[in-house]
C-alpha cells in the first residue's frame, strides 16, 4: 500500500511541474488580418508578463489561436 502511495505522489508532482513549465513556454501569437484571415501567424510572444505582446512589424496586438479564432490577448515580459 505504502508502494502505491508512494508512486502515486511521484506521479502528481511530475504532472504539475509539467504544467507549470508550459505556463513560461513561448506562445505563437497572431494579429486579427482581416475577416478572411481571422487569425494570421506573426511571431513568438511569452506566456506571462504585464506587457501586451504586439507585432515588432506593425504594432499590432497579438492573440493565441484557439481552433479557428483567436480570442485571448497575449503578454510578455519585456515592453
Amino acid at each position: 500500500m505504502a508502494v502505491v502511495a508512494v508512486g502515486l505522489v511521484g506521479a502528481l508532482t511530475t504532472n504539475a511541474m509539467e504544467k507549470s513549465n508550459s505556463k513560461l513556454a513561448p506562445v505563437m501569437g497572431y494579429k486579427h488580418a482581416s475577416i478572411a484571415i481571422p487569425c494570421q501567424q506573426v511571431q513568438l510572444c511569452s506566456n506571462s508578463g504585464t506587457f501586451v505582446c504586439t507585432s515588432d512589424s506593425d504594432g499590432a496586438n497579438l492573440y493565441a489561436k484557439t481552433g479557428a479564432t483567436c480570442p485571448n490577448q497575449l503578454f510578455r515580459d519585456t515592453q
